[in-house]
């Protein structure tokens, strides 16, 4: 009996600790922390599409996911409401927003159509630190185990999932994770204006870069070899091979992808590895490609996810 209280209060614990309750002065905390300056916010109303690459099949809900348990970008608040306004003002969606595993609960999950992992980092379903008594960092792993799961079963049923930037940085040794965002993170050797190329250029998600490569500037990342290959996911942007400054990298296949979509059970998966800076959150080319991708794994935007030769593809101009 004393066992079974122990474990009951230990898994109280745990549900405090990993934030599912969270009170009032908390919740201020969170909005004060996410408020845009309103010139940045009139640099986004500037950038955005004026509708939609697709009509939704229905209303579309999307969770905005931002918790860090690593390194946290200075962009977040301005991708939150950068991608909050491109569903408002296309009418693709509506987002909700939040850093409380609790949405993760199955319950809270089921009402979502996707969730989208917005600069997240580290093992973002548990504490940043686990607790020192064992029944309770036991009760605490539980919890993550099942949260985790809910977020896989979300999308193998139908759903969708989709990541920019950290979101590679995020739960880097589950490899069902790994599978369903593509890539994990092993390095950003640039930061820096880089020449990229269409891998697809007829793709829809390409569709807003009109045949053509450009230069943008950010900090690109580079994958760990076992994952962002092109034998797995349809491959749509990367950098230039031809550029000098792809010397740099250290991957065996000396291959750099950006973005891509896949995937995953009955679902589908989109990534962009675009989005540490913040103006490119007010980038327009930028931000219809992420709207593309949002209504691709949305189900929205029909899209071929079966991979290719990514030998032949336009070159940055």
């Amino acid at each position: 009996m004393m066992q079974r209280n122990l474990i009951s209060a230990a898994t109280l614990f745990a549900i405090l600790v990993c934030g599912l309750t969270v009170d009032a002065q908390d919740k201020a905390k969170t909005r004060d922390k996410f408020k845009v300056k309103a010139e940045i916010v009139k640099k986004i109303e500037d950038a955005l599409p004026e509708k939609a690459p697709a009509k939704p099949a229905k209303e579309r809900k999307v969770l905005l996911f931002s918790k860090t348990n690593g390194f946290r970008h200075g962009s977040i608040p301005i991708a939150v409401k950068a991608l909050t306004m491109l569903g408002e003002k296309t009418g693709a969606y509506k987002a909700e927003h939040s850093e409380d595993p609790k949405v993760f609960l199955s319950e809270n999950l089921k009402r979502f159509d996707l969730v989208f992992m917005v600069n997240t980092t580290g093992e973002v379903l548990r504490p940043r630190r686990l607790p020192s008594d064992e029944n309770e960092k036991k009760a605490v792993l539980s919890l993550e185990t099942k949260l985790k799961q809910n977020l896989v079963d979300f999308v193998k049923s139908g759903k969708g999932i989709a990541g920019l930037h950290s979101a590679t940085d995020t739960y880097k040794k589950w490899k069902a994770y790994n599978d369903m965002m593509g890539g994990a993170f092993a390095g950003h050797p640039w930061h820096m204006d880089v020449p990229v190329r269409l891998l697809d250029p007829k793709h829809p998600l390409n569709k807003i870069f009109e045949g053509k490569g450009f230069t943008i500037k950010d900090e690109i990342y580079q994958f760990r070899d076992d994952t962002a290959n092109p034998k797995d996911r349809r491959m749509l942007l990367a950098l230039d091979p031809t550029w000098s400054g792809i010397k740099k990298g250290k991957r065996r296949d000396n291959f750099y992808p950006i973005s891509w979509v896949s995937r995953y059970g009955k679902g589908r998966a989109f990534y962009c590895s675009l989005g540490h800076r913040n103006e490119i959150f007010y980038n327009p080319v930028i931000l219809e490609h992420y709207l593309a991708g949002i209504q691709y794994a949305l189900g929205d935007l029909k899209a071929d996810a079966e991979p290719i030769a990514v030998g032949k593809a336009s070159k940055a101009k």
